[in-house]
């Protein structure tokens, strides 16, 4: 327990959450590589621990499962990368942030994503996270964006992003997922082109 001893005495605010950075941020990734390594299934709360060199009850003042926090660490690794991004047009930002989609699906945090909606469909808590922690959030972020892009002319009035997000996204987490070609820019492009002819104002 050589990390947690380091930050005796500062582990902890008045809720019971950690309150190093380092002791935090070592939990996330301990989690995230043993999912990696070894499948959601396989790993306990315990596993996490001992290998972020933690007390168990550190994890547990925390998180109340191991859902929570492999979504925590999921959240905290992909999240930040894959937000809607100034561009030259408003109708570019979709297609750049496609592209950053892709491009983590492609790599190892897209393995960790395939491993968590596999284990949803068996894990109800681990779905509900999964639903509530990245999901959800990222549609309400979708939609205001569109409704936007809708009010300022550049989308037509009448798209329902509902199925707009449908439309863009479902594609890239079906090759994720089926594993039937590349997630590449171009792939992402077509997608994209083919989307936004119905979905622009003329």
């Amino acid at each position: 327990m050589e990390l947690e001893r380091k930050h005796e005495g500062a582990q902890t605010t008045g809720g019971g959450r950690p309150r190093s950075p380092r002791i935090h941020q070592a939990i996330l990734k301990s989690a995230a590589d043993l999912v990696l390594e070894s499948g959601f299934r396989a790993i306990s709360m315990d596993d996490i621990a001992a290998r972020a060199k933690v007390g168990r009850m550190t994890i547990y003042r925390r998180w109340c499962n191991k859902a929570a926090i492999i979504m925590d660490a999921f959240v905290a690794r992909v999240d930040p990368g894959t937000l809607f991004v100034p561009a030259r047009t408003y109708t570019e930002s979709i297609r750049l942030q496609m592209r950053s989609m892709a491009k983590v699906f492609r790599g190892k945090d897209g393995a960790l994503i395939r491993a968590l909606l596999a284990e949803a469909q068996f894990d109800p808590r681990l779905a509900a996270e999964l639903r509530d922690r990245w999901t959800m959030p990222r549609r309400k972020m979708a939609i205001a964006y569109f409704q936007q892009g809708i009010k300022d002319g550049f989308l037509r009035p009448d798209v329902d992003p509902d199925a707009m997000i449908d439309i863009l996204y479902a594609p890239l987490y079906y090759r994720l997922q089926m594993g039937t070609g590349p997630l590449s820019d171009a792939y992402v492009d077509e997608i994209f082109d083919h989307a936004m002819k119905g979905f622009r104002k003329s």
